[in-house]
C-alpha cells in the first residue's frame, strides 16, 4: 500500500500533494469550493493580471474573490513589470492568500506577444528581476510555474529552477513540454520534470498530461515530484483528486452515484448563482457539458444547456437529464 506524503511550499503544508491547477476560464471561487469539498491540498485563482491589480480594474480583482472555506489557496499572477508583479504579490498577501504563483508558461498569443507567460523563459535576466522584487515584497511563501523551455527541443527547466532557487522561490511547478507545442499531449516529457527535481532542493510539483487516476500515481513514480498540478481531469469530476489519493493508497477509485452526481451538480449551480448572480447561468452553460460526459445522448443535452437562459432552465435541465436518462459512464 502506498502513502501520500505532504510537502511544503515554504511553511505552508500542502496535503495531499495534488493540487488544483489556476484553469483559465473555469476556477473560480464556485468551482473551488466544489473541488474543496471532495479534499485538495492546495487550490489556485485564475490567471490574474498584475497590470489590473496594480490600476484596480474590478473584473480583475472580481477574479481573485474566495471565500474561507477554500483555504489554503494560492493566487496565480501573470505580467512581465518586476515592480507591478511584486505589488500585485504584496496586494494579494494583503487580502489573506497563502500563497502566490507567479505564471511563467502560459502559451496564449495575447499574452506571449506582450512579453508575459511563457514568453519569460526566453529572458532570464528579466525573470531575475521578477523574483528578486517579489522575494523583497511578500513574506508569504511564493512559487514560479514554467515550462521546460519555449521553443520546440529547448529544455531550460534546470537552470531556471537554479535561478529560481537562488532568489528565494519556495517551489516550482513545471508543464513538461515547451510553449510553442502548447497542448500537444503527445509531446509531454515527464523526464523534464524528473531532471528538474533532480537539481535543485526545493519542491517540484509535476503538471501536465494527466488524464486518469492512473497518470497521477505514474507521474509520482516516474518522477519523483513532491506533488502533482492537475487540471481539465477535475472538469466534470471535482472528485477526481480525492479519486486519485484513493486509487494511490488503496488501489480503488471513487464511484458516484447518479443521485450523489446530481447533488454535486445542483450545489454548483446554487454555488454559481449566488457567486455571480445571473451572469452564472451562461458560466454553467460551459460546464455543465463536462458534467454529462458518457450519458447517453449526451450530445442532445449539450444543445439544450446551450439555449437555457435562467436558473429554473438549469433545473429544469439537470432534472430531465437525471431523472429519465440513464447514465452509463460508470464514474
Amino acid at each position: 500500500m502506498n502513502t501520500l506524503k505532504a510537502f511544503k511550499i515554504g511553511n505552508l503544508e500542502v496535503y495531499p500533494p495534488i493540487v488544483l491547477a489556476p484553469l483559465a476560464g473555469f476556477a473560480d471561487s464556485s468551482f473551488r469550493q466544489i473541488v474543496k469539498s471532495f479534499g485538495v491540498g492546495l487550490v489556485y485563482t485564475e490567471m490574474i493580471s498584475s497590470m489590473g491589480v496594480f490600476y484596480k480594474d474590478k473584473k480583475t480583482l472580481d477574479i481573485a474573490c474566495y471565500d474561507e472555506v477554500e483555504k489554503p489557496i494560492g493566487a496565480q499572477i501573470f505580467g512581465s513589470d518586476p515592480e507591478k508583479i511584486a505589488y500585485a504579490a504584496a496586494f494579494f498577501e494583503d487580502k489573506g492568500f497563502d500563497t502566490i504563483d507567479i505564471n511563467m508558461g502560459c502559451p496564449a498569443l495575447k499574452v506571449i506577444k506582450n512579453g508575459m507567460g511563457g514568453a519569460l523563459l526566453k529572458d532570464k535576466e528579466q525573470i531575475t528581476m521578477i523574483l528578486r522584487k517579489t522575494r523583497a515584497a511578500i513574506k508569504i511563501p511564493f512559487t514560479i510555474k514554467i515550462r521546460k523551455g519555449f521553443s520546440r527541443g529547448e529544455n531550460v527547466a534546470k537552470e531556471i529552477g537554479n535561478i529560481a532557487e537562488g532568489e528565494g522561490v519556495d517551489a516550482i511547478t513545471i508543464h513538461g513540454i515547451t510553449v510553442r507545442e502548447s497542448f500537444n499531449r503527445e509531446a509531454e516529457d515527464w523526464n523534464s520534470i524528473k531532471d528538474l527535481k533532480k537539481s535543485v532542493r526545493i519542491p517540484v510539483v509535476g503538471n501536465g498530461g494527466i488524464k486518469t487516476e492512473e497518470d497521477v500515481k505514474e507521474m509520482l513514480e516516474r518522477t519523483g515530484a513532491d506533488g502533482v498540478m492537475v487540471g481539465r481531469a477535475v472538469l466534470g469530476a471535482p472528485w477526481f483528486i480525492a479519486s486519485s489519493v484513493q486509487f494511490i493508497e488503496k488501489g480503488t477509485k471513487i464511484r458516484l452515484s447518479l443521485k450523489e452526481k446530481k447533488y454535486i451538480i445542483m450545489r454548483h449551480i446554487n454555488l454559481m448563482i449566488e457567486e455571480k448572480g445571473e451572469r452564472g447561468v451562461k458560466e454553467m452553460r460551459k460546464l455543465l457539458p463536462f458534467y454529462i460526459k458518457g450519458f447517453r445522448n449526451a450530445a442532445y443535452f449539450r444543445k439544450m444547456i446551450n439555449k437555457v437562459q435562467d436558473k429554473d432552465d438549469l433545473d429544469r435541465i439537470v432534472e430531465e437529464i437525471c431523472s429519465t436518462h440513464e447514465e452509463v459512464y460508470n464514474g
